[in-house]
């Protein structure tokens, strides 16, 4: 019970230093250092609670050779702790509410190998995770909370969202059906009145899906991009042993998550960074249905949150392989000495997936912005390294 990962006596009011002064009453400014108060107090907060039904199984086979670990799973959280969104006219952060309940459900299983093949002794066990996330209740008359603004680029609405009936923290925006390609798409490109989407559309822009067609591209055209939580999640272990040598290797995976490419946004507009992708840019007829054209300021191709930015982020990375050699056999006639190897382990050593980024499994939560619920989006950061090392062990 509980949740540790909420700020320190929320149920009060902080102080906060205020650097640049106040304004008292309409045009008088106090310039110095003044304290305010940091958050709007929450008398009323209790404790984040949560109820588990499992079930298991643990079974062994043929001498223990073959082991099985199956377990079921059923978890409520009550009363979740979550920041409620307010007016900025309140003078002070959002407080931490008991903004609703959220349930897990699913299955895990591991499944293990060890045996002997003549002088070569090996391990497998395979292991995978399957969790179905939802929302089932919001402590407000919506039944919805957006995730932090300006998250894509400046000025742009919130990527994540909460909703009741739908995974915690899902993408949130615009359907798009590819890019305008000539002069003949524009001129078509208009809703049921008859006038364009957008004023100066042309070919290269962005094609919004009109999902209630009413001749506007608005907010309530928006709907569920995709979830950065994954359907399935898998382990793979190898361990071999052979003569002093051994070879011990780890495999992770995770499959049916989305990215969101936060700055992909930035790849229409000549006065910023980018990478590579530009190269695949509208600039023509038939030479993108993806990214849109070049344009000197931003436009609704960037300032709208589209699946343009989505990505399918499955991947199986090869997370760990060491290889080494025992010198025990070396040492039999050595009594200072009880054991001795020599390794080199790879780390992080291939990532196998279809995403383009930098790295799939990407790190990125709202935990500053008071948004843990908020993930998977790609920022550009820098990506998990790969490390080589090499060492001797020696146990006296």
């Amino acid at each position: 019970n509980g949740n540790q990962s909420v700020n320190n006596f929320i149920y009060s009011s902080n102080i906060a230093y205020l650097d640049q002064g106040y304004y008292f009453g309409i045009d008088k400014l106090v310039s110095s250092p003044t304290a305010i108060p940091a958050n709007v107090p929450n008398p009323d907060i209790t404790w984040e609670t949560s109820e588990q039904l499992n079930f298991g199984l643990d079974a062994n086979f043929l001498n223990s050779r073959l082991t099985l670990n199956l377990d079921w799973y059923k978890k409520t959280t009550k009363d979740w702790l979550v920041e409620a969104p307010i007016l900025g006219t309140a003078g002070a952060g959002a407080p931490t509410i008991n903004g609703g309940d959220i349930e897990n459900k699913g299955y895990e299983i591991v499944l293990s190998w060890n045996d002997m093949i003549g002088d070569i002794k090996y391990g497998v066990t395979f292991s995978g995770a399957h969790n179905v996330n939802e929302v089932t209740r919001l402590a407000n008359t919506e039944g919805v909370l957006s995730g932090p603004w300006n998250v894509l680029s400046q000025g742009t609405t919130p990527v994540s969202r909460l909703e009741v009936g739908y995974p915690i923290g899902f993408f949130y925006g615009f359907q798009t059906d590819g890019l305008l390609q000539n002069q003949d798409d524009v001129d078509a490109y208009v809703g049921s009145d008859g006038l364009p989407y957008f004023e100066n559309q042309r070919p290269g822009d962005v094609k919004f899906v009109d999902q209630n067609n009413d001749g506007v591209i608005d907010n309530e055209d928006k709907v569920m991009l995709g979830s950065p939580l994954p359907d399935f999640e898998l382990g793979f272990q190898l361990n071999v042993e052979y003569k002093g040598f051994y070879l011990n290797s780890t495999l992770t995976g995770k499959f049916g998550m989305q990215i969101m490419q936060s700055y992909r946004s930035f790849a229409d507009n000549f006065t910023q960074n980018y990478t590579t992708q530009i190269f695949d840019r509208w600039h023509g007829e038939g030479t993108s249905d993806r990214i849109p054209r070049l344009s000197a300021g931003s436009n609704q191709n960037t300032n709208y949150i589209s699946d343009i930015y989505m990505h399918n982020a499955d991947f199986l990375r090869v997370t760990n392989l060491t290889i080494g050699y025992k010198f025990n056999k070396l040492l039999s006639n050595v009594n200072w000495m009880k054991e001795a190897s020599l390794y080199a382990s790879f780390n992080n050593l291939y990532t196998f997936t279809k995403y383009d980024g930098m790295d799939p499994d990407v790190r990125y939560g709202g935990n500053d912005d008071g948004y843990p619920w908020a993930s998977g989006v790609d920022l550009g950061l820098y990506p998990l390294p790969r490390t080589i090392l090499f060492g001797i062990n020696v146990t006296f």
